[in-house]
């Protein structure tokens, strides 16, 4: 998990992850996301409403809770996305 912890941090670091439910939306709706990434606890509304919105984008489900990555990044949420496809690949692979 810790691999896993550190790719969503660097991809935080360096301006390419979304968290939270509006920012998400918001961008999944402007074209600007490569992955939506949901934790392990998420609700099952939120799977529906991205598919609905965008069928087009990944949604993949994280191996960890919400409380897990909040201690992580520092910030509690549910769903995350990237936008930058090469952070996006190597995010899926570490899954």
């Amino acid at each position: 998990m810790n691999k896993l912890f550190n790719m969503f941090g660097l991809c935080r670091r360096a301006g390419r992850l979304l968290i939270g439910r509006d920012a998400v939306i918001g961008a999944v709706k402007a074209g600007k996301v490569k992955a939506v990434y949901l934790t392990s606890d998420a609700a099952a509304s939120h799977n529906r409403e991205l598919t609905a919105i965008a069928p087009e984008v990944k949604v993949l489900t994280l191996p960890v809770t919400m409380d897990e990555m909040g201690v992580s990044l520092g910030k509690r949420s549910c769903i995350f996305a990237a936008t930058d496809e090469n952070f996006a690949a190597a995010i899926e692979k570490l899954i």
